[in-house]
């Protein structure tokens, strides 16, 4: 799945400089992505325990049909770019900038 194109006068709802909204997004695809790793990881640990420990050579380098439903479910997710993008777009992401005091 490739990556869409967005225009970018739309992206400057919230911020008129297009370098925050670019980083505020990538900072949000960052995130996407480490959840959907985790929840991939998770899914799969118990695949992992069979392989390092297996009961008999056959086991260690067998594939298990769940793992590869597993893997392909999750490379069929919208990119973490997409999805932060979207988010963004139908304002359920929006970023702020954290108080700043000046020192005297």
């Amino acid at each position: 799945m490739a990556i869409k194109t967005v225009d970018f006068d739309k992206l400057k709802w919230q911020s008129s400089n297009l370098y925050e909204v670019t980083a505020a997004l990538s900072r949000r695809a960052k995130e996407v992505n480490e959840k959907q790793r985790q929840e991939l990881e998770e899914k799969l640990s118990p695949f992992k325990v069979r392989s390092r420990n297996p009961t008999n050579e056959a086991e260690a380098e067998k594939v298990f049909p769940e793992q590869v439903n597993i893997s392909v479910k999750f490379e069929r997710l919208p990119k973490p770019t997409n999805v932060s993008v979207e988010e963004y777009l139908s304002e359920q992401y929006s970023f702020d900038y954290p108080a700043v005091t000046k020192k005297k």
